[in-house]
């Protein structure tokens, strides 16, 4: 299904979230010559020559993804009649494994895969080196933010970039905290609140996660929503996403987690999973999990799901935030900004025209909520690789970049098609976000940030058993130090390193 918005957003986001330009960029564009040798580029290629069979295997629920990839595919397929593009849908769950299971058995389709931050340890070991495209030109590197790339590099220990296995073409920001405008703007209550509590009612000037925690007691108190908050507490992805939202805001303070310098002065960088990781002195892995960073992040977020049904009842996964909120019983939300044309889609959602969006935990402290990109790969065994790349080319372009944000509400990943998107007035909250893009800290520390691409079991062994354990904790079956014990010890024990 295509959603549309039906109204512009009318929604003030002032984002202070610097994202990182990774100074490895020194690195990108001049280890090239570690790579192998440029294919071809077809980009001169005529109408006539391009001739083939394209599968591309897409996970579902994106309400934005999937209409996109099938707008790019049918627009592709116009330019190139000789091709044909065959979409392959799965569903989150299943994703992982259909795509091992070609990859690993050397199938030539799907000859393309769309993948998640958490994914990429994963996949990376199986998908094609795609650096001979960048350094043909054929993806444009200057035009993809820097630090949307951390999950798809493979670094040695050394620094020397060794593979770059994806592209990232959609940008989604998050967690962001949604709220209902029409709540938060009641001078009764922010009269009340500010004498109650000694602050605003205004995510946008907050900066802690007791200061969301206090809001949303007080607002369930007050019985404006059947429910003051849902925040993400899934079984299948969520609580993974979730936490490590909390857990980066400790971290920064953290000494044990070691969050690098230049990073820690503000930026963030794609999805904090590589938090996680650290290089010892002596070159071992450490896992952070067991800094007191990590304990407090547990304790905080208990307290943040605690506005909803409890887990026991509806654990809230990608589905659920995306629906309930429409619904109008929540007065706030913890979701991706992929969600908002549906929410803003007064078709279907009862809080369309109604939402405003503030960064997590708050305005002032902006840095629980940074990027995370959807990423496209190459399988190494398909029929035409260059074809393949020739498709992602035409995915990124501004111009099919323009046409996804004009006809589905599409945010794109590359820093021209940020800035086309942003000019469709449906899509004029994005405006904010170019120069947050282009803006970027001097990281040096790629080997740190690209740790986790080098744990191949991170999403299929590590993350389940993380998620069942923190799920206990959520249900009241163990206590926190138990929780993270357990995390601690498990992972040490069947973490395997590339």
């Amino acid at each position: 299904m295509v959603y549309h918005m039906r109204r512009s957003l009318a929604i003030y986001i002032v984002v202070a979230i610097v994202v990182v330009a990774v100074a490895a960029t020194v690195l990108w564009f001049y280890q090239a010559q570690s790579a192998p040798s440029a294919p071809a580029p077809q980009t001169q290629s005529t109408t006539a020559q391009v001739s083939g069979t394209l599968t591309v295997l897409v996970p579902t629920g994106d309400p934005t993804l999937m209409p996109y990839i099938q707008l790019a595919a049918n627009e592709f397929m116009k330019k190139y009649p000789n091709v044909k593009v065959i979409i392959e849908p799965v569903p989150f769950g299943q994703m992982v494994q259909t795509a091992l299971t070609a990859l690993q058995n050397k199938n030539p389709d799907p000859s393309l895969i769309i993948f998640y931050p958490s994914q990429a340890s994963t996949l990376g070991p199986y998908l094609a080196d795609l650096r001979p495209y960048f350094n043909s030109g054929l993806f444009n590197k200057s035009d993809i933010p820097m630090s949307a790339l951390v999950s798809v590099v493979m670094v040695s220990r050394n620094g020397t970039i060794t593979k770059i296995f994806g592209v990232p073409f959609q940008m989604v920001f998050g967690y962001v905290l949604v709220y209902r405008k029409s709540i938060f703007d009641n001078a009764t209550l922010q009269a009340e609140f500010k004498q109650e509590y000694g602050f605003d009612l205004n995510p946008l000037t907050w900066s802690s996660w007791n200061q969301l925690i206090d809001a949303a007691e007080f607002l369930q108190s007050k019985h404006v929503a059947k429910y003051a908050l849902l925040f993400p507490d899934g079984l299948q992805q969520a609580i993974f996403n979730g936490f490590i939202t909390v857990f980066y805001t400790y971290a920064l303070n953290d000494s044990c987690v070691g969050i690098p310098a230049d990073v820690a002065k503000g930026a963030v960088p794609t999805q904090g999973y590589w938090a996680y990781f650290r290089y010892t002195a002596n070159g071992a892995i450490n896992i952070t999990v067991g800094c007191p960073s990590f304990l407090q992040a547990l304790r905080t977020y208990k307290k943040l799901v605690q506005f909803q049904p409890p887990i026991t009842v509806q654990a809230m996964e990608y589905d659920q935030l995306r629906d309930l909120f429409l619904t109008g019983d929540y007065a706030m939300v913890a979701a991706w900004t992929s969600f908002i044309p549906i929410y803003n889609n007064a078709s279907i959602s009862k809080v369309a025209g109604d939402i405003a969006i503030a960064p997590l935990p708050g305005g002032r402290n902006p840095y629980g909520t940074g990027l995370a990109p959807t990423f496209i790969g190459i399988n190494p065994y398909a029929k035409n690789p260059d074809l393949a790349a020739q498709f992602i080319a035409f995915l990124i372009s501004p111009e099919m970049y323009k046409l996804g944000a004009e006809k589905v509400g599409f945010v794109p990943a590359t820093i021209s098609g940020i800035e086309a998107a942003s000019q469709v007035p449906s899509m004029s909250w994005l405006r904010p976000f170019v120069p947050l893009l282009k803006a970027g800290a001097n990281v040096t520390d790629i080997q740190r940030l690209t740790l986790v691409n080098r744990v191949t079991n991170f999403f299929t062994d590590l993350r389940p058993y993380f998620i069942n354990q923190v799920a206990n904790y959520l249900r009241g079956q163990q206590d926190a130090e138990t929780t993270q014990l357990n995390i601690y010890n498990t992972w040490l024990n069947i973490m395997k390193v590339s």
